[in-house]
């Protein structure tokens, strides 16, 4: 696990800057290309942006990112390669890290905590592409469940093919947001801000796969795991706490 400490003011000035905050203001595109220009392939995901004042954030805020590349590696990419507006951003002389556990065994019980993206991909072709996205709630709305429900039937849906079970698990925050993406399936790239679902879910899991577990937690939970969801936070008894 990575830790940054990205000066918020150059951040905003770059994002403003860069045409890179939709409305809202949500900063995960802008966190995505400072991450992407500063370690190319080798930027980390899933990540998540900790605000200011959160105890995952303290005083300053954190960007917290998984990554398999040491970050000696990433820092001195970034110093040959790298944007240097992007690199002032990071403040990669703050920058930390620890190794996590590789493997967690079976029946293992943690808590966690996600910011996930709750959508379903409809109308998909036989290989998994195209299709639109579409609210995990407004999916199954028709079965009466509230949002709270269709959420955490979500995420355990997502966990149990991640080889883990989910035990418990509470809605913490939601709203709507605009999540700003790129889209290159005409001929040519534009940017886009789709409303979507932008969900907190917190609770306990059991894993049950130790392999398959520990791929899902490298990978993330759900999709825009390049744009500030999906990284699951974990704590050894409970959920983590903000």
């Amino acid at each position: 696990m990575h830790a940054f400490q990205p000066d918020v003011p150059r951040l905003m000035q770059f994002a403003a800057r860069e045409q890179l905050l939709p409305p809202g203001s949500d900063l995960g595109y802008a966190l995505h290309v400072v991450l992407s220009s500063s370690f190319g392939a080798h930027a980390p995901k899933p990540f998540v942006w900790c605000a200011p004042g959160t105890r995952s954030g303290g005083r300053m805020g954190r960007v917290l990112a998984y990554s398999s590349t040491p970050l000696n590696e990433l820092t001195a990419h970034a110093a040959a390669f790298a944007d240097p507006a992007c690199v002032a951003v990071l403040d990669l002389s703050t920058a930390d890290s620890k190794v996590m556990p590789t493997a967690f065994a079976v029946g293992t019980t943690l808590g966690f905590r996600a910011r996930v993206r709750p959508v379903r991909r409809t109308g998909k072709t036989r290989d998994g592409g195209g299709g639109k996205e579409r609210d995990a709630y407004d999916e199954s709305a028709e079965t009466g469940a509230g949002r709270s429900a269709c959420y955490i039937e979500w995420a355990a849906q997502q966990l149990q093919a991640g080889g883990a079970r989910l035990d418990s698990a509470q809605l913490d925050a939601f709203t709507m947001t605009r999540l700003l993406t790129r889209d290159r399936s005409g001929e040519r790239s534009r940017r886009d801000a789709p409303l979507g679902p932008d969900a907190t879910v917190k609770g306990s899991l059991t894993v049950t796969d130790t392999a398959a577990f520990g791929t899902f937690l490298q990978r993330g939970i759900g999709r825009f795991r390049a744009f500030g969801f999906g990284m699951l936070l974990l704590s050894p008894s409970g959920p983590p706490r903000d």
